[in-house]
């Protein structure tokens, strides 16, 4: 298997995945069966440091999560404690750890790959993500995501990708991308129709929590 079909068939795996951890999102009968990752729990740390700051978004009565991918040192914070499947070489083709978040707007993810040098295959990652997330919802077309005003960016100097997500029954959502040296991270946020608002602040909020010690340009707006 070449890295390139391991690296679709991981963020495959990721999309099908978010279709699990959003069920808030889409109707139960629109939910398929897929094969369970390996799940695990995380060492998170609390913090209202930033609660009563959060601009009294539906996150501000919650508490703030930091939480660190152990393997990349990668720092962010996320509106509740995670949780966590591993992605392993052996089963899934290569190692990842995704970390997920259901809110009373959505459903939130985080996700790092230990995937070198993906410069090249944004495009195929936000396919490949757009098409693992529709092969798990019904065959309705209006529960059928699809991804709008993409556009390439730098993020702590590192190539990246934003792209809006929707579908015809109102979902709607946000990506974020990121090619790193060493590490291939996905940042994704679904919410139901009504909820956009509410959700694309939490999303905001993540991005701008996001520490990644091997870089030190300023974060992406």
């Amino acid at each position: 298997m070449t890295r390139r079909s391991s690296f679709q068939r991981l963020v495959l795996l990721a999309a099908s995945t978010t279709v699990i951890a959003g069920g808030v999102v889409l109707p139960s009968t629109a939910m398929a069966a897929t094969a369970a990752p390996h799940t695990a729990t995380v060492t998170t740390v609390t913090s209202d440091h930033d609660a009563h700051r959060q601009r009294g978004g539906p996150a501000s009565a919650k508490h703030w999560v930091e939480t660190t991918d152990a393997v990349s040192g990668i720092k962010f914070r996320l509106p509740g404690k995670p949780t966590v499947i591993r992605f392993t070489q052996a089963v899934d083709g290569m190692n990842g750890r995704l970390y997920k978040v259901r809110t009373d707007n959505g459903v939130i993810v985080f996700a790092v790959f230990d995937l070198p040098c993906a410069k090249g295959e944004l495009d195929d990652a936000l396919q490949g993500l757009v098409d693992g997330y529709n092969a798990g919802v019904a065959q309705s077309p209006k529960h059928k995501l699809s991804s709008t005003g993409v556009h390439k960016i730098k993020v702590h100097g590192q190539p990246g990708l934003d792209a809006r997500l929707s579908a015809p029954d109102g979902a709607a959502g946000s990506a974020r991308l990121i090619a790193g040296d060493a590490h291939f991270v996905q940042i994704i946020s679904l919410s139901p129709k009504g909820k956009e608002k509410p959700m694309q602040e939490t999303y905001q909020q993540l991005l701008a929590s996001v520490h990644n010690p091997h870089t030190h340009a300023p974060r992406a707006d």
